[in-house]
């Protein structure tokens, strides 16, 4: 029964949505409408415990770190460790607030009855699933080496010392395992996959669009046909438009804060490991680890947001390659329009600042690069 049902959670359903939404329910952030009041009661429980967890975590690194502050190499191991969980939990944070908006959107979305190719639904739910057990094993292997080294994951405060005994390392592994797995690490990349599903579907669509404006070539004799399939393509547009919109302000927030903190840890890891050099092999091969995961998440956000650049770009073009020469004069009016509004092009922002795109993804390196320049100066 077991199999049926996690079979059941994995297959990636009837819209492009389906697969994150099934992995946010199971992580507690998205309830369904069809539940009855007791079992959405059951489910708010079980939300706002896995936020507890989570916020228990961030607590115990803070003062973990802080007690470790007489050695810097410690205390900056355990600020780099900690930085995913703060990443993570703000963003749960910011889905919270936007949680209501973002249901309502998607809802419009999935009743739009725009088409998404089934390879694409499937590749979204492959992703997504790649995503976690990568994560999952890379966690793993971490964990078991610093159990083998008789530390523990991370730099947490415990009640208890954990280096007297085998019995209370083990104890305080899993005290970090459970608050930080699901209720900051699968809750963080269930939101991930999800964003990065909606930006990708905006990115199909407009693909779709200019396909749709090819075809307009196909009615070349049948005026009507052609100014009935024209109208479509318009009230598409000015829907994919409100989405985009929609999309970028309930989500500024949300890429403001993976951009602060790709900046931060490009420059905590680079300033670390200046300070210890190669010299602690598996506290330096733990920090190019975390920082190889930073860049890739970074970097997944900035080239989605490329392509809804690019691929809006494409939509003026697209119109201005049909066979409008042969229209009637208010449809070559309306297509002006449309090519005119085509020059606004999509776009997601960071908090309304930066655009997400690999410029700005360079310029964030960069950034990150100038701060850990400045301060290798001052320790100098």
């Amino acid at each position: 029964m077991a199999v049926s049902v996690l079979k059941r959670l994995l297959t990636y359903g009837d819209n492009i949505f389906e697969f994150n939404m099934k992995y946010l329910m199971l992580v507690g952030l998205w309830h369904s409408e069809n539940w009855t009041r007791n079992q959405k009661l059951l489910y708010k429980i079980y939300d706002n415990t896995l936020d507890v967890l989570g916020l228990i975590y961030l607590t115990l690194t803070t003062i973990g770190i802080h007690e470790s502050m007489d050695d810097i190499t410690a205390a900056l191991a355990g600020v780099d460790k900690s930085l995913v969980a703060y990443n993570f939990m703000l963003k749960i944070i910011v889905f919270h607030f936007r949680k209501h908006q973002l249901r309502k959107l998607v809802k419009e979305i999935i009743a739009s009855g725009d088409v998404v190719p089934e390879e694409h639904k499937i590749l979204v739910a492959k992703l997504s699933l790649a995503t976690t057990i990568i994560t999952t094993i890379i966690v793993t292997i971490f964990t078991g080496i610093s159990v083998m080294a008789g530390e523990l994951p991370a730099k947490v405060w415990l009640p208890f010392d954990t280096s007297k005994n085998f019995m209370n390392l083990l104890a305080g592994v899993q005290i970090c395992l459970v608050t930080f797995g699901v209720p900051i690490c699968y809750r963080g990349l269930a939101l991930k996959c999800f964003v990065s599903t909606m930006i990708f579907y905006l990115r199909d669509q407009l693909i779709d669009l200019q396909v749709k404006f090819k075809e307009l070539d196909n009615f070349k004799d049948a005026e009507e046909e052609v100014r009935t399939y024209f109208k479509k393509i318009v009230k598409k547009h000015i829907r994919l438009i409100r989405y985009s919109k929609t999309i970028d302000n309930l989500l500024r927030e949300y890429f403001l804060i993976q951009n602060l903190a790709i900046t931060i840890e490009v420059c905590m890891n680079s300033v670390t490991l200046t300070l210890i050099g190669f010299s602690q092999k598996s506290l330096a091969i733990n920090f190019i680890a975390f920082l190889i995961m930073a860049l890739i998440h970074a970097f997944v956000y900035c080239y989605l947001g490329d392509e809804i650049i690019e691929q809006s770009k494409g939509i003026s073009l697209a119109a201005y390659n049909t066979s409008w020469t042969s229209w009637p004069v208010d449809m070559q009016k309306d297509l002006l329009t449309v090519i005119i509004a085509a020059q606004s092009h999509f776009k997601l922002t960071a908090g309304g600042m930066a655009v997400m795109s690999l410029e700005t993804y360079a310029q964030t390196l960069y950034n990150g690069y100038s701060i850990f320049a400045v301060l290798i100066d001052a320790v100098n």
